[in-house]
């Protein structure tokens, strides 16, 4: 009997890594969004740390408007519905994106609010997008960037990297080494400024107990 139960202490001593591994998508730790950034004038970025807001830091809830059929370009590119309450919306979680794109970057969409009790009523701006869902279906939203006249509209924020991460995955679930500050520079692109943003798998950070065991196991 005490044999029996050294084999299977034995066991779980070898089985406990690869439950640390797994053990970080389950404590909540936010998954890292990385991929590809090519910007309007063509330029193609490696980007990690990808996130949407109005800081790099903030956490913002980004809804997306679809975008109405009847929408024609104008003088002044009206909406006449309120996107908030006439427009289906979905909201914006990376989490779920595969692709991003801005179809239209020269052209912004703009709501007044009839209620608006100002001598010249102040437009929220919206941009095209199209959304690639990792579920499979491609659909054009309405984005809404702020008001016209805001210092902190919606950008998309990333570091960019010179080499393509390449994640290990472990139990199925994708994790991103460890990069050097300094390897990282800090970038907010407006999205009239982007053409595409293509986005990996997320993964999360590999736990310092087996940061040093990442090489053996590398993504498939």
């Amino acid at each position: 009997m005490y044999r029996l139960r050294s084999f299977i202490f034995v066991l779980l001593a070898i089985a406990s890594p690869a439950h640390a591994w797994k053990g970080t998508e389950a404590n909540g730790e936010r998954p890292i969004f990385f991929g590809t950034l090519t910007s309007q004038e063509g330029n193609v970025f490696t980007v990690t740390n990808v996130t949407v807001g109005r800081s790099a830091s903030a956490r913002d809830k980004v809804m997306l408007y679809e975008m109405p059929k009847s929408l024609k370009e104008s003088t002044d590119n009206k909406i006449a519905k309120n996107p908030d309450e006439d427009l289906t919306t979905a909201q914006f979680e990376l989490l779920k994106i595969k692709k991003i794109e801005v179809p239209h970057p020269s052209v912004l969409w703009k709501w007044y609010d009839p209620e608006s009790k100002r001598a010249t009523p102040m437009a929220q701006e919206y941009i095209e997008v199209v959304i690639t869902w990792r579920s499979g279906s491609k659909i054009h939203y309405l984005l809404k960037l702020g008001s016209e006249d805001t210092k902190r509209p919606i950008k998309i924020y990333s570091d960019v990297v010179d080499k393509p991460i390449k994640g290990i995955r472990q139990d199925g679930t994708l994790f991103c080494p460890g990069l050097n500050k300094e390897d990282l520079r800090k970038k907010g692109a407006p999205f009239p400024s982007v053409k595409t943003v293509d986005l990996e798998e997320p993964c999360f950070k590999v736990p310092t107990e087996h940061v040093g065991t990442m090489k053996k196991q590398p993504t498939k």
